[in-house]
């Protein structure tokens, strides 16, 4: 029995230590300031700006996609968050998450689907679920992140905090990320961390145009699709060397278009689409390769992000 109980106390320890290592590690922005905020999404993240639907002190919220109505069926978008201070970190073990929502836009009510969250940035790492899918509907209480979601999925005017001139925090988180994981328990906050704000509405965001215009480069022969999958030939011999994610989006179409609008950057690098199963849905991951070291690569990803573009260098894939 007392072996038994060592055993539980040792591995508890490990896991509080795990949880506060990925914490100590884990970047978070220096203030919710436009610039610093947008620096750090570009930086981080591979969220586009534009997509961004609603900002509070514990996450920032984008849409993935969005299904119109039908069908006798209301809007239906997919949203996706990361996390903003360590103490939501500490509260949910996640760093990233997402949910879908459908929206009845006359009756201004919303109901969540489950909510699923991941222990690293850009919905990367074991899936673990935040919160269970709503049974009935609920209305969202005016000026919080979950209004906001609802604005975005019924509002064809909504513009999202990084399309105005001013830039406004929403003070209320919502419901997709107050509770702990059922799976495990949730890292202890690191000491002199702040109590985390209290969550007066429901869940959080979703914009009304989630696919951004692209633009076209002009006198510059865009990337095609037929090129792109020429060139995923090339990709798939590469064992691993630095690539660049431009982008992660739930249609094949929406990533050879995030493709296309690089144009000439591209340089005659290879590009492609990486299929992911992240949990139960499947992303299209846009993503450039052919650098010659990390250095080359983040060289690139400076440069796109100096143009308002997202980009994220990480290791490529085994082919």
């Amino acid at each position: 029995m007392m072996r038994a109980s060592a055993g539980v106390a040792v591995a508890m320890g490990l896991m509080a230590v795990s949880g506060a290592v990925a914490q100590e590690q884990a970047s978070f922005p220096p203030s919710l300031d436009r610039g610093p905020l947008l620096s750090w999404l570009q930086r981080e993240t591979d969220i586009l700006p534009e997509r961004v639907v609603a900002v509070t002190p514990q996450s920032i919220t984008s849409v993935v996609s969005t299904f119109p109505a039908g069908g006798g069926q209301g809007p239906r978008v997919v949203i996706r968050a990361e996390a903003l201070a360590p103490e939501t970190y500490a509260r949910t073990g996640s760093l990233s998450w997402h949910v879908s929502l459908n929206a009845d836009c006359p009756g201004h009510r919303v109901r969540l689907g489950e909510t699923t969250g991941y222990p690293q940035r850009n919905l990367l790492g074991e899936r673990r679920i935040l919160r269970e899918a709503d049974t009935e509907w609920r209305v969202p209480e005016a000026g919080t992140a979950l209004d906001f979601a609802w604005r975005a999925a019924c509002d064809a005017g909504f513009q999202g905090p990084f399309q105005t001139r001013s830039m406004k925090v929403v003070q209320a988180d919502g419901a997709m990320a107050t509770a702990a994981p059922a799976s495990a328990p949730a890292p202890a906050p690191a000491a002199g961390a702040a109590e985390p704000p209290k969550a007066s509405a429901r869940p959080a965001p979703a914009k009304a145009d989630p696919k951004p215009a692209v633009p076209k480069p002009a006198a510059t022969p865009p990337v095609t699709a037929q090129s792109v999958t020429a060139q995923s030939a090339t990709a798939a011999k590469r064992t691993g060397g630095p690539v660049a994610q431009i982008g992660s989006v739930t249609s094949d179409a929406d990533a050879r278009g995030l493709l296309r609008a690089l144009g000439s950057r591209i340089g005659g690098r290879a590009t492609w689409v990486e299929k992911a199963e992240v949990g139960g849905r499947t992303w299209f991951r846009a993503v450039v390769g052919g650098f010659g070291d990390s250095a080359d690569a983040n060289r690139f990803c400076a440069e796109l992000k100096a143009a308002g573009r997202a980009c994220l260098v990480r290791a490529g894939k085994s082919g």
